[in-house]
């Protein structure tokens, strides 16, 4: 009896044990959270300003991102005559739509608007959507310099009518432009404009290098804020340490051909030739003279 009622015990506990785990993976597969789709704005100095589009899926604590998706960017709102273009996300799940020509003449009207993001779903899947509100606003980047000190400006202006205002509490990055990323311009990571809506920081890189004639690229940032996007404006100055480009063309090297081939490199081939050369002639005299002595000996 023992033997069977501990069957039967084994038998009740598993039971419940698969019960309980069927729950979970239930549960769990019911919570698998959705993909997320963001949407943020861009607009840069001289450039159209463009859409950028992220989807991105949770698994466990990571955020990874989600390629192959078509989505749809429209203004104000989902229809086919407001629709600005279309991207596919792509293997870093991000996609990009650049504003057309055509609505220029909308941009030129409006001091806000609204831009929707909308995934085109496969079938028995739900549409993915999001949406930003912009106020139109523009960057501009300036220098100041007294008494030695050099100094780098930017206001941000929000067009509100038919005039632009001044924007003052914005944080904004001052840097200078490198080949990897932007270097600031002082201490500071960011900085605040002020109730005129500049932004200012002291240039403490003097000694920073620059092209053939000293020039840098100053740019001002204004990064994912929530009313006006990001926005980038670049500034052309001499402020950087000229430097030349260090060429090893005319130098004597490994990798050079004729006359820029290195002297020991020069002897060692033309010792090597001459070898060769003074060898055969040397065994053609040698053949020579023993063509001679045969001859006078018949």
């Amino acid at each position: 009896m023992k033997p069977n009622k501990s069957h039967k015990l084994f038998f009740i506990v598993l039971c419940l044990l698969a019960t309980t785990m069927g729950k979970i993976y239930a549960q769990d597969s019911a919570a698998a959270p959705a993909p997320i789709l963001g949407i943020r704005y861009f607009l840069s100095e001289s450039k159209l300003p463009y859409i950028e589009i992220t989807i991105k899926k949770k698994e466990g604590k990571k955020f990874l991102p989600v390629t192959g998706i078509a989505v749809n960017v429209y203004y104000n709102e989902a229809a086919p005559n407001n629709l600005l273009g279309k991207t596919i996300t792509s293997t870093n799940g991000a996609g990009r739509v650049v504003f057309p020509t055509s609505f220029k003449s909308t941009w030129d009207s409006v001091n806000e608007y609204k831009l929707l993001a909308e995934s085109v779903p496969a079938k028995g899947e739900e549409a993915l959507s999001a949406d930003i509100t912009i106020k139109k606003a523009i960057l501009v980047i300036d220098t100041l310099s007294a008494d030695g000190v050099k100094t780098v400006t930017a206001q941000l202006k929000e067009k509100k009518g038919s005039e632009w205002v001044a924007v003052k509490n914005v944080e904004m990055k001052l840097g200078i432009k490198r080949m990897l990323s932007n270097l600031t311009v002082g201490d500071a990571e960011t900085y605040t404009s002020d109730s005129t809506g500049f932004a200012s920081a002291e240039f403490k890189r003097d000694s920073i290098p620059g092209d053939e004639k000293g020039n840098i690229i100053l740019v001002a940032k204004v990064e994912d804020n929530d009313n006006y996007g990001n926005l980038v404006v670049e500034k052309e100055v001499p402020w950087g340490k000229p430097v030349q480009a260090d060429t090893h063309f005319w130098h004597r090297t490994l990798w050079s051909t004729g006359n820029r081939a290195p002297l020991w490199l020069l002897f060692l081939a033309i010792s090597i030739i001459a070898g060769v050369w003074g060898t055969i002639i040397y065994l053609l005299g040698q053949m020579i003279k023993i063509k001679k002595l045969g001859t006078v000996k018949q």
